[in-house]
């Protein structure tokens, strides 16, 4: 499929050379945009330049591209006022159409331009779905028979790491940071004439996985399989010989590596803990903090009404608290604190367990409320409104389940003996 390439032109009064990329050699010629046509498949050249530049190098650019490319000239200001930089910008973005696969040259860009093409790659990329072939740089040297085409497309790599990284700081998800190690390791062993004595990545790919992993399983509340598995694998991924990988291979991602391993691994188990069902629920509480701390109110509702039941099928005595009869007795309990028009009822099993009651009831009937808005998505004549609901995750939440259950909600170590509150 045929490319199109954009690029700049100034003023000065540039000098012939050959342009080199690689071990390929273009013919001698004052335009790097001739030499990149030569190099690569370019059917369609647009060139951003100025009136004076127009006036200067137009005419001659046009004489020595190929006859079958398309040129396109495009006027832009010279880029001495902020308002001049944003329309230089607009007619970047404007100039590309979406699904374009796209070469950038800055060799000749002056002022912003550079900062404005690293820019504009990352919004067309998102926005127009435009498949970013490469960004270069003619590095011309005085005096030099041949210039080097430099590859400056890593740099918008890093621009994937920067969203990469913010999602995962605003939200805890690093589904797509695991996405870029795997595409940095298969990337490298496509790369042609890898020596056998030649370091290579072999960790990389398998500790994205188990980052995705881990944050599919957060994202779907999936709180076994992330305590059993999941965080499991991490520690396992979680190594020296990983650390010196992505500072080799990864550099960018060699600063969030430590604070990925943190915020994940507190809420694993400690491995002679793993089958412990106190310790399971004390975490499965902890991750309910970490939803409610990053502000997953859906999350945060579906997990704490399951982890009331399983809280109190451990106060009965129930470790085996996934077992659908016992989960579903203790719903009956919980139901049945709910109090009925002209039907008392005695205080059920479960209301030893908590200091107050009527708070135990009152929070299950809002647990139970909550949870069934958010399951049938409003499809209901009276649903909630959204600031309600995280309202209640974000305020009353955790309060009310550390005052409910205290012994389930300590830190970690902590989590002995009775969980009663009975003499």
């Amino acid at each position: 499929m045929a490319n199109t390439l954009l690029t700049t032109l100034g003023t000065s009064p540039y000098s012939e050379t050959v342009y080199v990329f690689g071990e390929r050699k273009a013919d001698r010629t004052r335009y790097v945009a001739k030499a990149l046509c030569q190099l690569f498949d370019i059917e369609r050249v647009i060139v951003l330049l100025t009136q004076e530049a127009h006036d200067t190098h137009w005419k001659h650019l046009q004489d020595c591209l190929p006859p079958h490319v398309e040129k396109i000239a495009k006027a832009i200001p010279e880029g001495k006022t902020e308002a001049e930089t944003w329309q230089i910008f607009d007619v970047l973005v404007d100039s590309i159409e979406a699904n374009t696969r796209l070469l950038f040259d800055i060799t000749h860009a002056f002022r912003s331009i550079p900062v404005l093409v690293l820019l504009g790659a990352a919004l067309l990329r998102k926005a127009k779905n435009v498949n970013i072939q490469g960004l270069y740089y003619g590095l011309y040297l005085k005096d030099q028979q041949e210039t080097p085409i430099i590859d400056l497309t890593p740099a918008l790599r890093l621009l994937d790491w920067l969203t990469a990284t913010d999602k995962f700081i605003s939200t805890g998800s690093a589904l797509e940071l695991g996405q870029l190690l795997d595409t940095v390791q298969r990337d490298f062993y496509r790369q042609p004439k890898l020596g056998k004595r030649d370091p290579k990545p072999i960790r990389l790919q398998n500790f994205g996985q188990a980052i995705r992993n881990i944050s599919r399983s957060l994202e779907l509340v999936r709180p076994v399989s992330l305590l059993e598995d999941d965080l499991l694998r991490l520690q396992r991924h979680s190594t020296q010989e990983l650390a010196e990988e992505v500072g080799q291979f990864a550099k960018p991602f060699g600063l969030l590596l430590q604070s990925i391993q943190d915020s994940y691994s507190q809420l694993a188990l400690p491995a002679d803990r793993a089958t412990d069902a106190k310790a399971q629920v004390q975490k499965q509480f902890q991750l309910l903090r970490w939803y409610v701390e990053k502000r997953f109110t859906t999350q945060a509702i579906l997990l704490a009404r399951e982890w009331v039941i399983s809280a109190l099928c451990l106060c009965e005595g129930l470790p085996n608290y996934r077992q659908r009869e016992a989960r579903q007795e203790i719903e009956h309990q919980l139901g049945s604190l709910i109090p009925r028009e002209d039907q008392p009822q005695a205080p059920p099993d479960i209301a030893a367990h908590v200091p107050d009651v009527q708070k135990l009831a009152n929070l299950w009937s809002r647990l139970s409320q909550y949870r069934n808005d958010v399951a049938h998505v409003q499809m209901n004549p009276n649903p909630l409104n959204s600031e309600a609901l995280e309202s209640f995750v974000l305020q009353d939440l955790l309060p009310g389940l550390e005052e409910l259950f205290p012994k389930l909600t300590w830190a970690e170590g902590k989590l002995e003996g009775d969980l009663s509150t009975s003499p």
